[in-house]
């Protein structure tokens, strides 16, 4: 071969080397511009620990500015990088044994900040390509500290939902109507008794357990909601697959979704609180002897028929039936035998009525036969009631055989036709009771229906109404106080209660003019004069450092409370007379709670902001409010006197009043016992746990100067106190 030929060979050979070189160089630095950008962290390492390289993402997952400065940090990767000891070893096992990690788990050390993070590791052993040597590892890391954390809080929820004494639920409701269950918890399946199964996932599975008396309420309630795309709030009964009933509370959030509504939901078994409920609902609305309805509850259900008849169009009708000679028999025979002969009767009345009707006991002899609707003109609501008068005359009559006894009774039945027009539910019953005397003023066993001239005071109440509104103007009215007295018989409180004195008449009650006042429209002006005068004496005991210590309760009229510019009234009254507002006590009746709960709660809230406190006057009347109290911001409840009259004699009292007790004890509120009259009411409320008591067995409602005379006297132990001393 020429020289020439060689040369050309080797040219041409050296040209084509380094065009590969220069090829493999460009290869090798895109290679590395594409490591340097990757969102992964890529490193290289010595097989003894040691950091030989580091890609941008690397450097930053652990907190460094620059490769150098890493590698410079970096000394040895098993005994800095990792929190568990061994774990660097564990990594190496693997990878020896297998020649690849992927997805090795780990939490470490950001290197330089120390922050503690989880990391998804993978990586090879890079071996001598002609001997098999290790030379050294590569591999990639992720940070994947966000998702152990859900998976932590995905563990902790799940053991959380199945400890929770409820469970959850979620509900799809299609756009066609269609519900499709999309949850269920443990705790759900634990509350229903639904086994965790396929067939648990048709709604139907559930609704089926509803008890059918509730079922409708059930849908009605969820078709509101989702009309109104509102919060769920429903309870109802279900029996559970082993035959178990249960008051459920279910509770739910709308979402929407695509075209379809997911509820989020929570239930709970609220079966103790409805059994306490139904056991005080017994106790106040129904007496005990009979089973009948009482008085509180024949009230109730007429104030709902006036409302139906008002609006419908319909007359009711009432009789009032009084036992003749009740008392001859009692005294002669004994109490058990009269009880028995009540049972008697009550279950005679209910065999005189039709269903619908209501059949009441509302005092030792005296019934009442509520008759919803009687007709639809006066004469057919009349013929109507006379002839269910007849019924129970004719029925009364029969002779009744209690034990050895056999006692001829009859009753004196008094009848009123209503059309819903009247002023006042006891009205109705004022007008029953005029005719039931009427019926025993014309010889007994008798009936009589009420005659609208019976009504003479018509008139008066008209003048009545006139002379308050002068009276209001010239300012006649004057406030008395009834102490409120502590376990030691110490005066702590008082309660304002307004007096009216007429030029003619004398002393007229409240009982009597109060209404005249909620009639008329008065009632503004005069809760406003008590309020005006309730704070000035209040500044002026505080004035006082015999009686600063002296709190002030004064009563306000649920129609006097609605008015829109009542807080700032009250507001302007502490502002101008520089009064401590938490001694000021404003007293709500039960029907407070009734008018409109989101108003009345945010004008309570408000006053309360100011100091003011609350409290619950003639508590165990109205039943209906005892789910919300909780919800008030109320600070102290008032036994109603009702229930301290008879609770000498009365079971169903005393068990009343020691639940009224634990509810207030429970709820944090103080109690306070009205009208108590004699030591042994004393001896039994305290007995019960009450601590404060108000009624004339310490002071009937005293003049203002009469009052503060009292309140500075510092008492020695009442004589109840005194004994129970002795006695521990």
């Amino acid at each position: 071969m020429s020289i020439p030929l060689v040369i050309g060979v080797l040219v041409s050979t050296t040209l084509t080397y380094r065009r590969r070189w220069i090829e493999a160089c460009y290869e090798h630095q895109n290679s590395r511009d594409l490591i340097e950008h990757l969102s992964e962290g890529i490193y290289r390492s010595s097989i003894d620990g040691q950091q030989l390289s580091a890609n941008k993402a690397l450097v930053k997952l652990n907190g460094y500015s620059s490769e150098a400065e890493m590698l410079a940090s970096v000394h040895d990767i098993g005994g800095e990088w990792y929190v568990e000891p061994g774990r660097r070893d564990e990594f190496r096992r693997v990878l020896h044994s297998q020649g690849h990690v992927e997805d090795f788990v780990s939490e470490i050390y950001r290197h330089k900040t120390r922050e503690r993070i989880w990391i998804s590791e993978s990586a090879r052993i890079v071996r001598h390509n002609r001997t098999g040597k290790p030379l050294f590892y590569e591999g990639s890391v992720r940070e994947i500290t966000e998702t152990i954390k859900r998976l932590k809080l995905e563990e902790h929820y799940k053991k959380l939902i199945t400890q929770i004494p409820g469970g959850l639920f979620q509900y799809r409701r299609n756009a066609d109507g269609s519900f499709r269950v999309l949850y269920y918890s443990e705790g759900f399946h634990r509350l229903t008794g639904i086994p965790n199964a396929p067939q648990a996932q048709i709604p139907e599975t559930f609704t089926k357990l509803i008890v059918p008396e509730d079922l409708d309420a059930y849908y009605q309630s969820l078709r509101e909601c989702h009309r109104a795309f509102k919060y769920w709030d429903h309870e109802f009964r279900i029996r559970t697959p082993d035959g178990v009933e249960k008051w459920l509370r279910a509770s739910a959030a709308p979402e929407r979704v695509g075209g379809a509504i997911v509820w989020h939901g929570y239930a709970c078994d609220i079966s103790p609180r409805k059994r306490q409920e139904l056991e005080i609902k017994e106790l106040a609305y129904f007496d005990p002897l009979t089973h009948l309805p009482n008085r509180r509850a024949l009230l109730d259900r007429l104030r709902e028929t006036l409302e139906r008849t008002r609006h419908g169009a319909r007359r009711g009708a009432l009789l009032f039936i009084d036992l003749d000679n009740f008392k001859t028999l009692n005294d002669s025979e004994g109490h058990d035998t009269g009880d028995a002969y009540l049972v008697q009767v009550a279950g005679r009345l209910l065999s005189c009525v039709e269903p619908g009707d209501l059949v009441a006991r509302i005092g030792g002899d005296e019934f009442v036969v509520c008759i919803e609707d009687a007709g639809a003109t006066d004469a057919d609501a009349s013929a109507r009631a006379n002839h269910t008068a007849e019924a129970v005359l004719r029925e009364l009559a029969q002779p009744h055989l209690i034990g050895a006894v056999e006692h001829q009774a009859s009753a004196s039945v008094g009848i009123v036709v209503f059309d819903g027009n009247e002023p006042r539910v006891d009205e109705v019953l004022k007008r029953a009771d005029i005719a039931m005397y009427r019926a025993k003023a014309s010889g007994r066993n008798a009936m009589a229906l009420f005659d609208p001239s019976d009504i003479a005071d018509e008139n008066e109440q008209f003048r009545l109404v006139a002379d308050l509104r002068t009276a209001l103007a010239e300012d006649r009215l004057c406030l008395h106080f009834q102490p409120q007295v502590d376990q030691f018989g110490r005066i702590i409180s008082a309660e304002a209660l307004l007096r009216w004195t007429h030029p003619e008449l004398g002393p007229v009650g409240p009982d009597r003019f109060i209404p005249l006042a909620e009639k008329s429209g008065l009632i503004h002006d005069l809760c406003r004069m008590v309020l005006s005068k309730g704070v000035r004496t209040l500044a002026g005991w505080q004035a006082n450092p015999d009686t600063a210590h002296l709190r002030l309760s004064i009563n306000v009229s649920p129609k006097s409370f609605s008015n829109p510019g009542f807080v700032a009234y009250v507001r302007q009254l502490i502002e101008e007379h520089a009064v401590d507002a938490s001694r000021l006590m404003l007293e709500f009746t039960e029907q407070m709670m009734a008018e409109n709960q989101k108003v009345t709660a945010e004008r309570m809230h408000a006053l309360r902001r100011l100091g003011i406190r609350f409290s619950l006057d003639d508590f165990g009347t109205g039943y209906s409010s005892l789910a919300d109290l909780r919800q008030m911001p109320f600070d102290e409840l008032k036994i109603d006197g009702s229930f301290v009259a008879d609770i000498e004699t009365r079971e169903s009292d005393r068990a009343l009043v020691r639940t009224i007790l634990a509810m207030a004890d429970t709820l944090g509120l103080a109690a306070v016992a009205e009208h108590v009259e004699t030591a042994q009411q004393e001896t039994l409320l305290r007995a019960f746990g009450c601590r404060m008591f108000q009624g004339y067995l310490y002071a009937p409602p005293l003049a203002a100067d009469e009052f503060l005379a009292r309140a500075r006297v510092v008492p020695s132990l009442t004589p109840t106190a005194e004994a129970l001393r002795l006695r521990a």
